[in-house]
Order: structure tokens, then sequence, then C-alpha cells
């Protein structure tokens, strides 16, 4: 016969068909002995050249020359148009004519049984078609058996440990050290709950030393702070430091403080300082979650949404988690801990006010307040926050703008804080004809802050940023109804028709509950009362007291580990 047929075992050419899970090495090579042995195929008048190696067929036409790409090494056979069992049935006659004839075979499996055939043999051609694939293949069957084992045979207990005694800790003085981005004479939530955790610790015989930056009007004499100076200044006032960690003699002092714990206020700069030398002195670590960093990305030198929702989710989880335990305010900031994946132990613990303060003032200081601001009969609305995005302030401006066009009973607004956005906003109460109703008054020292408080008739609030609202408690122990847009931290701490309305963020239903309060004394008086009830509880020294049997738990927690270890 003069019919000519080759049998290779790599197809020489690519198919024209998509090749599941095909890669270079499974064609003819080098490109060298490709090309030379096209050449020869075409110079002998080969008819058919049959090649295998993927788990399809494919037919293509060179010249004269047919090349079939049938079957494959065991592969996967997928049973659709492409990939399907077959064979090629060629037919030679007595001159030589040569002809041939896909065959295409039904297998009378169900389809799934196919499936798993075809997956038994592409595994099974695995492991014959090279070691490294052999290699691969035990890793991955090793790496789900030893899974599988830790999921199935080791015991886990998701409960806390209800056997700790944190007594022994409780019953002598605990020396703690704290690490904190900011600190008076910074006024913000932050640094106040941590001067009142310090003071109510220091009332209990517990020792403290605060790690903060340095500021240009800081007390002079400060036996129980360690202040650092910055290597950058930022913001209008220069109030944002960013300390100088890099000082040996931080380490220094923190070591001869001889610490029994450290907390840590800020997922980095001071804070990761503050978790590296807890992990040195091998002491417990306790991080307390106060900021929504997703809310401050105007602040960072990187696109917002990838610091929104990437970067500050990321940072806190990777934080908390490397931490002995996480203080958070309230079950809300809890919950979205344990949803960005903390597994830390977590407590819920709310911030401290100073409550018995609020009720120290005296009507002579509120009257001689309200004359120094000319203020008459009008109801006073009060809110305290920094003027900055985060905080919604625009929102609030606008919304007040609003209710004057709705309600002929007199009111003023009175805004208390500072921050990088007061001249703009004072240029749209300007421009809204707000003058005579809202007043942007500026910071307000720490121990005047109360009266403040006091001369309000209702608090009003906007912001998303917060975990707790710690201004919120402290006008509900000023005895002020509150109504707040609904948030993780407000959502906790506000008490719907209790003690203050909360809302969502649109104007038309916080104005309305705004104008409530203005319009009905009846309303705004019992929930007067009902909030200064609700924020008794939440005293400075109770505050100091559950944060205390926190530190106690956690060393209790530390010294059973540290005893396990030393047992193995």
């Amino acid at each position: 016969s003069k019919a000519r047929m080759l049998f290779i075992g790599h197809p020489p050419l690519k198919p024209t068909e998509d090749a599941l899970f095909d890669q270079p090495e499974d064609y003819l090579a080098p490109p060298e002995f490709r090309n030379a042995l096209l050449k020869a195929v075409k110079k002998h008048n080969i008819d058919l050249v049959f090649s295998a190696n993927l788990s399809l067929y494919s037919e293509t036409q060179l010249g004269d020359t047919s090349f079939i790409t049938t079957g494959g090494a065991g592969g996967l056979v997928m049973n659709d148009e492409t990939s399907f069992y077959h064979y090629v049935q060629v037919n030679v006659s007595p001159e030589g004519e040569i002809s041939h004839t896909l065959q295409r075979l039904e297998v009378g499996q169900h389809p799934i049984l196919k499936r798993l055939e075809s997956l038994w043999f592409f595994i099974y051609s695995l492991f014959y078609a090279g070691y490294l694939n052999f290699l691969i293949i035990v890793a991955i069957f090793a790496a789900i058996a030893i899974k599988l084992y830790a999921i199935i045979f080791v015991g886990k207990d998701y409960y806390p440990d209800y056997n700790l005694d944190p007594t022994p800790w409780l019953e002598k003085p605990i020396r703690v050290a704290m690490f904190t981005n900011n600190y008076l004479p910074f006024i913000g939530g932050v640094p106040i709950s941590i001067a009142r955790l310090r003071r109510g610790l220091e009332d209990l015989g517990d020792k403290l030393l605060v790690v903060a930056p340095r500021y240009k009007d800081q007390p002079e004499a400060e036996e129980h702070v360690l202040r650092i100076p910055s290597l950058l200044a930022m913001g209008e006032k220069r109030e944002f430091r960013l300390a100088n960690i890099f000082l040996g003699r931080i380490r220094k002092r923190v070591r001869a403080f001889h610490p029994d714990i450290i907390h840590l206020h800020h997922p980095f700069w001071l804070g990761s300082l503050g978790l590296f030398i807890a992990r040195r002195l091998n002491v417990p670590a306790i991080y307390t979650y106060h900021t929504r960093l997703e809310h401050y990305a105007h602040f960072v030198p990187l696109p917002g949404l990838i610091f929104r929702n990437l970067i500050s989710h990321t940072l806190i989880k990777r934080f908390a988690n490397k931490c002995d335990g996480v203080i958070v305010p309230t079950y809300s900031t809890e919950e979205y801990l344990r949803m960005i994946g903390v597994k830390t132990p977590t407590f819920v613990q709310p911030t401290g006010i100073e409550y018995k303060r609020f009720q120290a003032v005296s009507d002579a200081d509120i009257a001689a307040l309200r004359t120094t601001l000319n203020l008459k009969d009008e109801i006073v609305f009060i809110s305290v926050s920094r003027l900055s995005n985060e905080k919604n302030i625009d929102f609030m401006i606008d919304a007040i703008n609003t209710l004057r066009q709705e309600t002929s009973k007199p009111f003023h607004f009175l805004m208390i804080g500072e921050g990088h956005q007061k001249d703009r906003l004072q240029n749209k109460i300007h421009e809204l004809g707000l003058d005579t109703l809202v007043t942007l008054v500026g910071a307000v020292p720490p121990e005047d802050i109360a009266v403040w408080y006091r001369l309000g008739d209702a608090f009003v609030f906007a912001s998303k940023s917060e975990t707790q609202g710690m201004v919120i408690l402290e006008a509900m122990a000023a005895g002020l109804p509150v109504v707040a847009v609904r948030s993780s931290g407000i959502d906790d701490v506000v008490r719907h028709g209790v003690n203050g309305f909360k809302t969502p963020e649109r104007q038309d239903q916080w104005c309305t509950q705004v104008k409530r309060l203005l319009e009905d004394d009846e309303l705004r008086g019992k929930l007067s009362r009902q909030a200064l009830a609700f924020a008794k509880d939440f005293s400075v020294e109770q505050f100091a007291t559950d944060v205390r049997e926190i530190y106690a738990t956690a060393l209790a927690l530390s010294n059973k580990k540290s005893r396990k270890q030393r047992e193995t």
C-alpha cells in the first residue's frame, strides 16, 4: 500500500478547540524538532499524522496532510462537544486510497459516574506523568488529611474559661502602662476617656504610666506621663502629633516601670510600639477599640476607598488578634469586630463619665453662662464634637436650616468643639442666614464643659464614626434627651422613645424628632428624667472597677498559659 501514516505522542499543532488544563509541555517540543518534523511530513507526503496527550478530538488540515489529535493519556474527559470518548476508524483501499471517520462512543453510564470516572483517570494520569505532579497530589492530600484531623479529632472550647481565678491580681495594686497617639491637653473622646480611667484606677490604688505625644501647652510636672517628642505635627493648630517611637528611652522607662499589663488605645504607631514592648516583657496586652478608622479616610494620603474598605478593617483585625484582650464600649462594636475576623477575647465595657460632676453644677453658673451668651428664653440645643468631616456637622446645619422654616418656637444651637472645618462651617452658617440661630462655640476646657451641657435643653448628634458616643452619655448625665443618627456606637446607648430618639441618616426624620423635643415641653421633660437615670449607671468609679477586673482576667489567663508552656 502507498498509504503513509505517522504516529507520535505529543501534538505538533495546537488544536483549534480549547483543551482543558493544557500546558506548553503537552505539545511537541522543542520548536526546532517540531519544525523539522513538519518539513519531513511534507517531504514524504504523509497522509495522516496521529497524536495524543490531550483529552479531546481535533483535526487540522495542513497541505495534503491531516493532523489528528485523539484521546489522551488518561486525561479528564468531560463528555461534551470537544472532549468525549471516541476512536478513529481508518480505511485503506487496495489502490492505496486512505480515509478516516470519527466514531463517537456512547458510554452507557450515569453522567455523574462518567465525570467521576474521568476525574479518576485524570488523577491517575498525574501520578505517572511526572514526579512533580505526583508530589503536588501527595501534598494536597496530606494538607486535606491534616485539616480534617484538626476539625474532627482536636477538641476546641469556644466558651470563655470560667475556671480562671482573677482574685490574686484584684487583691494587689496593678501596674498599668498605657500607650496612646493623643492625650491631654488635646481635647477629644479618647484622651478624656484615658484620663478618667487613669484617675479611677489610681483611686483604686493602681500605678499608671501613660506614654503619649508631647504638646505645647501640656502641664509642666506629670509623674504618671511619659511625653514623647514628635517627628511630625499636623492639623491647623498642630494638634495631631506623630511621636518619635524610635527613641530608646521609651523602652527603658517602660521596662523600669515594670508593668503587669500594657493597655493600648490605638492600633498603630505608639500602639504598635506598646504591643512590641508587651511581647518583649512577656506581659498581657489589652487593646481598647475606640475609633472607627474607616471614617477617617480623608486624613490618610491614600485612595479613600482602599483605606475605607480594605486597609482600616485589616489593620484593626490584625492588631486586635495579636492582643490578649479587646475592650469595646458597646455590643454593636463587638459584633463588628467578630464580623471582620477578630478572635481575641472581647470585653464589652462602656466608657465611664463623671456623673456626679454634672449634678454639682449650680443654677447660678448656668444663669451666668446664659447671660454671657445673650440667650433669653429660647430652647437651647447642644452638640459636642470635633469640627471634622467624619462628624457630619453639615447634616445638622442643613437640618437646623429646615427646622427654622417649620417652627415658630424660638431656639438656638450651640456647637461646641474645634477642628479644621471651622472656617468653612462658619461661612456656610453665614450663607444660610443662620448667624442668630447657630453658634460655633469653639473648644471648651474640660473643667467647664459640665456647665455648658447643663445650659442645654436637648442634645443633637449626627456623627456615624463613634464606637460609643461618650458625649451622648455626658449629655444624658446633664439631663438632656438626645436626637442622634443611628450608627453602631449610638444604637446601644440611645433608647428610642426612652432617653431620646435615633433616626436613619435622613434629614426629614432627624428634623422631625428635634422638632418634637423643641415644641413638646412635657415630652422633653419626661425623656430628660429618663436620660438622667440611664446615665447614672456609667460612673467613672464603676468604669475603673470593671476595667480592673478585665486586667485581672487577662493576667490570670496569661499565667495559665505560662504554666502550660512550662509543663510541656
